[in-house]
């Protein structure tokens, strides 16, 4: 029995024309199940396989349209989680690019392959989701729901941390801005800084450093409102003097026209010092205690507290009545 039609041979690196008018188009489902038996569009995880006119040559599946990788749920708790920690940084620089790129770096290490530009726009994704679940009250057994709960803790710490102003926006809702094209991130833009003389945003605002934590501070006010902003919102009850430090290690001055950027809080180290103390009746030392001052007042009350007039340095002559003349680390003994 012979063929009246010898198979073709294929070619697996020749480029096939496309599929001609008796090309029979199949659409196979990717959970193997065969669709009913009506037209219909294929369905976005479908495939389609192109049969020629014989039935015994080999199926060329048809490559699918380019989409995004689908994320896991480890990729996305982690692209939160890293969001979070660097939330205070966004919209306080001229481009919040570097920053992605950080976070990318940081998803790289935990071994998820994912761009700047993809974090960018996943982290978009899930704020427009964020936002038509609010409205539709899902119910919150789903995976999504548990990523709406992390968003929704990372919007509230920055109303926690924003700066107030005198009429504070009422709601979560007032740190997601919304345009004539779709939902959008405040922290989002690679572009200049969202937020920048923006009312949502209290005026102009600056980012502060102090050891593990960040808060955003609006300087829209005088020097000591300034000032006391900063000692709120870090919880500063000492009279310690402190300074702002920005990133090319120069000192500010606190003021409304400083230069918008991040910042790291230094807190006064203080004036150490060492007193001897003394046996009333046989002027032997007992014991060294050490101290440390930080203002003026300091000083004088320790004075008062010890019933001395002033200090000595050891092998000294010179009283010493005024902090500004005391030296770190010195050893001193009370004068009465």
């Amino acid at each position: 029995m012979y063929l009246s039609e010898k198979p073709r041979s294929i070619d697996l690196y020749k480029e096939e024309g496309p599929a001609t008018a008796r090309d029979m188009i199949i659409d196979v489902t990717t959970n193997g199940d065969l669709p009913p038996h009506h037209h219909h569009p294929p369905h976005p995880h479908q495939q389609q396989m192109i049969l020629g006119e014989s039935s015994c040559e080999d199926p060329e599946v048809k490559a699918p349209k380019k989409r995004a990788e689908t994320w896991v749920q480890d990729e996305t708790r982690s692209l939160i989680a890293f969001r979070r920690e660097m939330d205070g940084l966004f919209n306080t620089s001229k481009s919040n690019k570097h920053l992605w790129e950080q976070i990318s770096a940081k998803m790289r290490d935990k071994g998820f392959d994912r761009s700047p530009t993809m974090c960018t726009d996943k982290w978009r994704n899930l704020l427009k989701e964020f936002k038509k679940a609010k409205h539709q009250d899902r119910g919150s057994g789903s995976a999504k729901m548990s990523y709406y709960k992390e968003i929704e803790e990372i919007l509230r710490e920055r109303t926690k941390n924003a700066y107030k102003s005198p009429t504070p926006p009422p709601k979560v809702d007032s740190y997601m801005h919304f345009a004539d094209k779709g939902f959008e991130d405040a922290g989002m833009s690679f572009g200049p800084v969202e937020g920048v003389d923006c009312q949502a945003y209290g005026g102009r605002v600056i980012t502060v450093k102090f050891g593990e934590y960040s808060r955003r501070i609006g300087i829209d006010g005088s020097a000591d409102a300034i000032r006391e902003a900063i000692k709120s919102a870090f919880r500063l009850r000492t009279k310690r003097a402190f300074l702002l430090e920005d990133e090319d290690h120069i000192v500010r001055s606190l003021d409304r026209e400083m230069p918008l950027g991040n910042y790291t809080l230094h807190l006064d180290e203080g004036l150490p010092i060492k007193v001897c103390l003394y046996d009333e009746s046989d002027h032997i030392p007992v014991h060294t205690e050490e101290k440390i001052f930080y203002v003026e007042d300091d000083y004088r009350e320790y004075l008062l507290r010890r019933g001395y007039t002033g200090l000595r340095e050891i092998n000294g002559y010179r009283n010493i009545d005024n902090l500004d003349d005391l030296r770190t680390n010195a050893i001193y003994r009370g004068v009465s």
